[in-house]
C-alpha cells in the first residue's frame, strides 16, 4: 500500500455563510463537550484498537444523543472520539511515569525564589525510563510525551503540594472552547446529510491571449440550526476560488477527504468560520543518502536561528564537501520583540499576583474576623480580570510570531534547496534538548527560552509539511 500524506488548506467562508456556519459550530461544540464529559470516566475504553472510525467506538458507549440528526451526531461523535483517543494515549504515558513522581523532582524554595521543577532530575529520570524501552520508534515518540506529562504533574504538585495518583486528577475533561467539527462521519460531499460540496477543476487555454487558465472552484451547502434552533439546509454558497496549489494537487491525482469546519477567534472577540479542505497526496520517499549528489544541511545556531550549507559528493568514495558559503538566518529583530513581550508578560503577572494577594487577604479577614470588604474590592477583581485578558493576548501574539518565524525559516530552506537542486534536506533534530541555566542578562535568558520551547518543534513540523506540497 502506497504511503500518503494529508494536506490541509484553510478557506475562509463567504460572508453570506458566516452566520449559519457559526451557529452550526456553536450547536456542535455543546454536543461534543457533552460527549467528552459523559465518557471521561470511561477513558480506558479508548485505549483499544483504533483502526476504524472514532464515532463507531463512541457510539457503543454513548447513552444520550444530541438529537441533531444521525449523520450530524456521527460527526460530533467522531470529533469527540478523536479527542478521547488522544487523551487515552496520554493516560498510558501517565501510567508509565507514575512511579517516577516524587518530591525529588522539586527544588525547594530558597530565599525569595519559590519552589520549582528540577529540570535536570526530570531529564535523568526520563532518560533512565527511556533506556528500558526496546522499540527505537517508541523511544523517539514517547520522550517528549513523558517529559511533558511529568512537568504537568510537577506543576500540579507546586499548586496543591500533592502529586496526582490518577490521570483524571491531573487532567480535567478537555472540552472545546473554540468550535471545531469534522465531517468525516458523513456520507461524502455528494450525498452528505450534514454538508454538500462541489469542486470543479478546469484547465483551458485562451486562443486570443495564448495563456493557460487553471483554477479550482468550490460550492458549499450546510445543514445548520436557524435562530430558533430548527435544523434545515441553507442555500448553496457563491463560487469559492481555491488556491492554485489545490488545483495542482487535484490535477496530479490527489484524493479529496472529508473537510473540517472550525472557527478562528480574534483578540477582540470576533469570530470567522473557516473550512479546511483536506487532500490526500502520495508521500515523497527519501532516497538513500549515497544516491544523492547534493544535499542541503542546516544546523541550529545560538546568535542566528539556523545556519545553512550545501554539500556535494564528488565522484568515487570521497566524502561530502561544502560547495557554498554558509547562510545565516539572523532573527535578532524578532528575538528582541519576543524578549520585550516576555518581560511584559512577567510584569503583568506580577501585577495580577499583587491584586490576587490583596483579594485573598480581604476574603480571609472577611471570613475569619467578619470585617467588611474594602471599598476597592470590586476594582481589584476587575483589574485581575483585565490582567488575565492582557496576558492571554500577549501569549497569542507570542505564538503568532513563533509560527511566522517557523514559516520564514522553512521557506528559506526550501528556496535554497530548489536553487541548488537539492532533493534532500538534512538537519539536526534537537526538539528534545533543554538548555540548562538561566543565561546572563535579558538576551541570554530569552535565548535559552527560545532554544527550549516551540520554535524548534514548530520549524520541524512546518518544514516536513511543506516538503510534501507540490511546487
Amino acid at each position: 500500500m502506497a504511503k500518503t500524506q494529508t494536506l490541509s488548506f484553510p478557506i475562509r467562508l463567504p460572508d453570506a455563510m458566516q452566520a449559519e456556519a457559526l451557529r452550526l459550530l456553536d450547536a456542535s461544540t455543546i454536543a461534543i463537550n457533552q460527549i467528552i464529559t459523559d465518557l471521561w470516566p470511561q477513558l480506558d475504553l479508548f485505549v483499544a484498537a483504533r483502526s476504524g472510525p472514532a464515532w463507531k467506538q463512541v457510539e457503543k458507549h454513548l447513552l444520550h444523543r444530541s438529537g441533531h440528526g444521525n449523520r450530524q451526531e456521527r460527526c460530533e461523535m467522531e470529533q469527540a472520539g478523536r479527542i478521547l483517543r488522544a487523551q487515552a494515549s496520554r493516560k498510558q504515558v501517565f501510567q508509565t511515569i507514575l512511579p517516577l513522581l516524587s518530591e525529588g523532582l522539586i527544588r525547594p524554595a530558597q530565599g525569595k525564589r519559590p519552589a520549582r521543577k528540577d529540570q535536570r532530575q526530570i531529564k535523568e529520570q526520563v532518560r533512565a525510563l527511556r533506556g528500558q524501552m526496546q522499540d527505537a520508534g517508541e523511544v523517539a515518540d514517547a520522550f517528549m510525551a513523558m517529559t511533558n506529562v511529568i512537568e504537568q504533574a510537577c506543576n500540579r504538585y507546586l499548586q496543591t503540594e500533592e502529586f496526582p495518583t490518577t490521570y483524571e486528577e491531573l487532567q480535567p475533561p478537555p472540552i472545546l472552547s473554540v468550535g471545531h467539527l469534522t465531517f468525516a462521519g458523513d456520507d461524502g460531499m455528494k450525498v452528505g446529510q450534514t454538508y454538500r460540496a462541489r469542486i470543479e477543476v478546469s484547465h483551458f487555454c485562451a486562443i486570443s491571449t495564448r495563456q493557460e487558465h487553471c483554477r479550482a472552484r468550490l460550492w458549499l451547502k450546510l445543514r445548520s440550526p436557524d435562530g430558533r434552533g430548527k435544523w434545515a439546509w441553507g442555500a448553496w454558497s457563491e463560487e469559492i476560488l481555491l488556491p492554485s496549489i489545490v488545483f495542482s494537487s487535484l490535477w496530479q491525482g490527489a484524493t479529496i477527504q472529508a473537510p473540517t469546519l472550525r472557527e478562528i477567534r480574534s483578540d477582540d472577540g470576533s469570530r470567522v468560520a473557516v473550512l479546511d479542505v483536506m487532500l490526500q497526496v502520495p508521500a515523497k520517499y527519501v532516497s538513500p543518502l549515497e544516491q544523492e549528489s547534493r544535499v542541503l544541511g542546516w544546523d541550529w545556531g545560538v546568535r542566528s536561528l539556523i545556519t545553512v550549507s550545501i554539500l556535494e559528493k564528488p565522484e568515487g568514495d570521497e566524502p561530502y564537501r561544502q560547495v557554498s558559503r554558509p547562510v545565516f538566518l539572523d532573527t535578532g529583530g524578532i528575538d528582541g520583540r519576543q524578549a520585550r513581550l516576555r518581560r511584559e508578560i512577567d510584569r503583568i503577572k506580577a501585577c495580577r499576583e499583587h491584586y490576587d494577594t490583596l483579594i485573598k487577604q480581604a476574603l480571609s479577614a472577611h471570613t475569619q474576623q467578619h470585617l467588611p470588604l474594602p471599598t476597592d474590592f470590586p476594582c481589584w477583581q476587575e483589574r485581575v480580570s483585565d490582567y488575565e485578558a492582557r496576558i492571554k493576548q500577549c501569549w497569542k501574539k507570542y505564538e503568532r510570531r513563533n509560527r511566522e518565524l517557523a514559516h520564514l525559516a522553512s521557506n528559506l530552506l526550501i528556496l535554497l534547496a530548489l536553487l541548488y537542486d537539492c532533493r534532500l534536506i538534512c538537519g539536526e533534530n534537537l526538539t528534545t534538548l533543554k538548555t540548562e541555566g538561566h543565561g546572563r542578562g535579558v538576551r541570554g535568558r530569552f535565548r535559552n527560552w527560545r532554544n527550549n520551547t516551540t520554535v524548534r518543534g514548530e520549524l520541524w513540523h512546518v518544514l516536513k509539511y511543506k516538503c510534501q506540497r507540490p511546487v
